[in-house]
């Protein structure tokens, strides 16, 4: 029976079924196999107790703020800030990429929001500066994945439902491994661009400029300053932090920085409903297969099979890693969150190893399954934006994809480096 499970959630995966209906519908099929039709009355509520979550509240607030900030134009602000500020550094405009970033990341929650905001501005602009081509592309693709990891993250609010983990503990694990990253990849981008003539005659701009530059960005620097310090400082929940930050998102696009239209408004309400909709399916959808998966008793054997085999932390993490990255391949962030949660969260309690270290290993492979064919997102964005070949893509993000599997490996046998914030 659990060949047949697996048999039959990737045969509706191939038929092009999307995610959420093909678990939904494998773990029903199974269901009524197993149990008979009386079992399938309880599926609808089972689904929507899934979703019937306080903390999942804060997934659609988040994803309507990032895209109310998109669509506003605001995020033209952040990276003239930037540009001003970094821009003479060496790589340039990839350096002020990576940290661009970073900044919209910490308003976000979402990779494809940054990848969409910081690359549909800056791709074409390095492009036309003569910046080398593969190599642009390949560093926003692979800097656009800091959205799941540096706070307040998408799948971190997820993992904190399923795990039954602090949020905000798990936003704070994120803060040090994120900016690690993003040091690993300005580093990285100032090797790989060290050549390129346009990102060496960047000449620092006059301090006026720079904070003229600033005072106008300052309205959209304050919001990830304001979402850290209500969650951190108590006086908001993740998901009351993330309702606030909506206001402030159209606060900033519609009076202070006008450019969001009243007619843009039922738009923008329209595709993050449909953003927010996809991920609450899912979740759905996963819970009726999980509950199969418990059902056939597969995380119990699979956790006694590991403890038999006496796996140290460190090989057990390795392995982990490889199963992610392969899975990254074929499935989407809450789809492999969902289905490897109730494998792996039993033997890392056996074996001692930290949910929250977990949660931030879980994110920056996530970020690398961003950018791995055939379904890495980043890639088919940033081959959107420029009418570039995914080909293109995929081959200059290789070498940011090799730093970040370097900083994978560190942070995941380094655990210090996740914790120390939250303990």
């Amino acid at each position: 029976m659990t060949a047949l499970a697996i048999i039959t959630l990737f045969v509706f995966l191939l038929c092009g079924l999307p995610v959420a209906f093909s678990l939904g519908l494998a773990g029903l099929f199974l269901l009524y196999l197993m149990v008979g039709p009386s079992a399938l009355t309880a599926v609808p509520q089972m689904m929507f107790v899934s979703v019937d979550s306080f903390t999942l509240m804060s997934v659609p607030f988040f994803i309507l703020a990032a895209d109310v900030l998109v669509r506003g134009g605001v995020t033209n602000y952040l990276i003239e800030a930037v540009e001003k500020v970094f821009g003479h550094l060496r790589g340039g405009l990839a350096t002020v990429a990576v940290i661009a970033c970073a900044f919209f990341a910490a308003i976000s929650g979402s990779s494809s929001a940054t990848a969409v905001a910081i690359g549909s501005v800056l791709a074409p602009e390095m492009i036309k500066r003569g910046y080398n081509t593969k190599y642009t592309l390949g560093i926003i693709a692979v800097a656009g994945g800091l959205g799941i990891l540096i706070p307040p993250s998408i799948p971190m609010i997820v993992y904190g439902t399923v795990a039954e983990q602090s949020v905000g503990k798990l936003f704070l694990a994120g803060v040090i491994p994120g900016i690690i990253l993003a040091l690993a990849l300005i580093f990285a981008g100032m090797i790989v661009f060290g050549r390129d003539q346009a990102a060496r005659s960047v000449k620092r701009a006059p301090w006026p400029e720079q904070w003229r530059a600033l005072k106008k960005a300052f309205w959209v620097l304050l919001l990830p300053v304001l979402i850290a310090w209500t969650i951190y400082g108590g006086v908001a929940t993740p998901t009351e932090a993330a309702g606030m930050s909506v206001v402030y998102a159209f606060l900033c696009a519609l009076v202070i920085y006008k450019g969001l239209k009243p007619k843009d408004i039922i738009q923008v309400l329209g595709e993050s409903a449909g953003s927010s909709a996809m991920i609450l399916l899912i979740i759905g959808g996963a819970t009726v297969f999980g509950y199969v998966l418990t059902m056939l008793k597969i995380p119990q054997t699979v956790t006694a099979a590991v403890l038999a085999g006496d796996l140290s932390p460190v090989a057990f993490l390795l392995i982990v890693n490889g199963i992610l990255l392969i899975l990254g391949c074929f499935l989407d962030i809450t789809s492999i969150l969902l289905l490897t949660s109730p494998i792996f969260l039993p033997i890392m309690r056996q074996l001692g190893i930290d949910p929250i270290h977990f949660a931030v290993i879980f994110c920056i492979n996530m970020e690398l399954a961003l950018i791995t064919p055939p379904l890495g997102m980043n890639l088919f964005i940033l081959s959107g934006i420029t009418r570039e070949r995914i080909e293109k893509v995929l081959w200059g993000a290789i070498p940011f994809a090799l730093v970040m599997v370097a900083v994978l490996l560190l942070v995941t046998y380094v655990p210090k480096l996740s914790l120390m914030l939250v303990k």
